[in-house]
């Protein structure tokens, strides 16, 4: 059997990658040098994905904590979300329907990119050391998105009215919009569970923003509720979310979603650690919103994450209790810092959007071939199917169980291990044949 390729990016080129990162202006979206940028960081998040899935050093993540670029990728992912709110509707309404999806997918898609990577990153918990007070600004941009999974709405960037042509590339793009949207949520949900495991490590301020100012456990509370993580198909099969929608199987049913599961922790820790309490003030509305947590804590959930058992006894304790411990009675000293990122971009471009809508439209939606060219080539590495297919997650032929290792002769074909291949080879004998004899 043959493994995967060993790397995206050759290891001598992910220092320099990483070097040259700096946080790009707003202005600067759809020219070559964004397009530039965007490709390494592409790039730099696929070669983390393979360096996870293949369980070997997190070079890509070694370099963002020690070089303290995570602020970076905070930056830009509310760069980006700041653009399709305040941009791109003005852009639509300056030039029409758009005549190709590539650069507008690859804006949308850049967000994608850097929460993917801010979520690889902040599992390890040296994180702490680098994100600094750039947390509070991660946390609100968080929130609108776990509040929008927690309700059961999708962002929007246009209004879906005034689309007359379904067919349309602009309706393809906010289709494409709403999936990354749904992704970035999930994510999201990831990225809470790993700050509130290190809120030990941040800043108060971070403690206080969750709680008091955002109250988490109450969107958590809505989202173990309304799980967006399962749909039903239109056969009636329950599908589950993991980096995209796929079948729930018979031996699965009733098992804890990854997502959930952090919900779940999440909650726990923020709920039952005592440097939170003090923030966190229960009233008899959130008393009422934290008592529905207490059906879902049956014993199929207990059996799966037993450290729930304490989370369901406090809320016995909390349910029976006339007042709250006097621990809550205590109100901390509030060291408030304000975010800083979101405000910066919003003041600097006050009144000044349509101006840079039309300084966009000459990139986004030029008519020039030569500069489409040249978008796409920057672009190829980014797209190479060959490198998408490297990170994807594999099955095997047989099981359908993950695996990382393929067939040496054909190289299509997908197992676990040496066990599935000898068991299928005579299913996959003539269709490896055929495929050899192709190739060749």
């Amino acid at each position: 059997m043959a493994d995967q390729m060993e790397y995206i990016i050759p290891p001598w080129e992910i220092e320099a990658y990483m070097q040259s990162l700096n946080i790009s202006d707003l202005e600067n979206i759809g020219t070559k040098s964004w397009l530039d940028f965007h490709k390494k960081l592409a790039l730099l998040n696929q070669q983390s994905v393979l360096e996870i899935t293949n369980l070997r050093e997190e070079s890509v993540t070694e370099w963002f904590i020690s070089l303290k670029k995570v602020p970076i990728l905070v930056h830009e992912a509310i760069q980006i979300n700041i653009w399709k709110h305040k941009v791109f509707p003005l852009l639509i309404n300056l030039n029409g329907e758009p005549t190709n999806t590539f650069m507008l997918f690859s804006i949308l898609y850049h967000e994608v990119i850097v929460v993917s990577l801010l979520e690889n990153i902040l599992f390890h918990c040296k994180s702490a050391q680098t994100i600094d007070d750039t947390v509070i600004d991660l946390i609100d941009y968080g929130i609108q998105y776990i509040t929008t999974l927690a309700d059961g709405k999708i962002l929007e960037i246009y209004e879906r009215s005034e689309i007359t042509d379904p067919n349309s590339c602009l309706e393809e793009i906010i289709e494409k919009q709403k999936t990354f949207e749904f992704d970035i949520g999930m994510r999201c949900i990831s990225i809470f569970h790993y700050l509130i495991e290190i809120l030990d490590n941040l800043p108060l301020c971070a403690v206080s923003r969750m709680l008091a100012t955002h109250d988490v456990p109450y969107l958590f509370v809505q989202l173990i509720e309304n799980q967006p993580w399962k749909k039903q198909n239109e056969d009636g099969e329950m599908l589950t979310y993991e980096a995209s929608w796929r079948k729930i199987k018979e031996s699965e049913i009733g098992k804890i979603n990854k997502r959930e599961g952090q919900v779940w922790f999440g909650l726990r820790e923020l709920l039952l650690n005592p440097k939170c309490a003090p923030y966190y003030e229960i009233t008899e509305h959130k008393l009422s919103q934290l008592m529905k947590l207490q059906r879902h804590l049956h014993e199929d959930v207990l059996d799966q994450i037993a450290p729930l058992i304490e989370l369901k006894q406090w809320l016995s304790y909390l349910n029976m209790s006339p007042a709250m411990p006097s621990t809550n009675s205590i109100c901390p000293i509030h060291v408030e810092v304000i975010p800083q990122i979101k405000s910066a971009i919003l003041e600097k471009h006050h009144k000044k959007w349509k101006k840079l809508a039309r300084h966009q439209s000459k990139y986004l939606f030029t008519t020039d071939t030569d500069y489409i060219k040249d978008a796409a080539q920057i672009l190829s590495d980014v797209y190479d199917l060959d490198k998408l297919d490297r990170i994807k997650t594999k099955k095997c032929s047989l099981c359908q169980e993950t695996s990382k290792k393929r067939c040496s002769r054909c190289k299509e074909v997908w197992y676990c291990s040496r066990e599935c291949q000898v068991k299928d080879w005579e299913n996959h004998k003539k269709i490896c044949n055929m495929i050899t004899e192709a190739k060749q």
